[in-house]
């Protein structure tokens, strides 16, 4: 009767299919983490975007209630006079901060659209700001939308 000695080649296999299996789960788990972390990232991006054009709205509040932050899915950025760099009157600041706002929207976010609008029909006026982006792990366009009385 012969003794096995060492391992055989049938164990050093199923050794390997053991490791090799555990390894590809634990790279599922890592671009499923991946993937669930760009969303959470979208997501507060997207508020701190929508919280950003309220405080703008916010400051020039007499353009704002006349309609100048107003602006549409889809719809150009306003051109504008530099704010930073000169004196502007209350009507090239609302376009600079639209202008801005929906350059850092894009920048931002996949395929990010901002739009603004007012719900005049309460007293005072609602500001209602929409960001939409693409969320790559719904494969669908996301909105948020942030509504402030100003």
């Amino acid at each position: 009767m012969k003794r096995q000695a060492g391992i055989g080649l049938i164990e050093v296999l199923v050794a390997l299919l053991i490791i090799s299996l555990g390894l590809l789960g634990f790279a599922s788990l890592q671009v499923a983490n991946l993937n669930v972390g760009d969303t959470a990232w979208s997501r507060s991006s997207a508020t701190l975007l929508a919280s950003d054009l309220l405080d703008r709205a916010r400051i020039n509040r007499t353009q704002y209630l006349a309609g100048a932050y107003d602006h549409g899915f889809g719809e150009a950025a306003p051109s504008s006079t530099d704010c930073r760099l000169n004196l502007c009157t209350p009507a090239q600041l609302s376009r600079f901060d639209l202008n801005q706002w929906l350059n850092q929207v894009s920048d931002s976010l996949p395929d990010g659209q901002g739009q603004v609008s007012r719900d005049t029909s309460m007293s005072p006026s609602v500001l209602i700001v929409q960001v939409r982006w693409f969320d790559r792990l719904e494969q669908s366009n996301q909105t948020l939308e942030l509504r402030a009385q100003l």
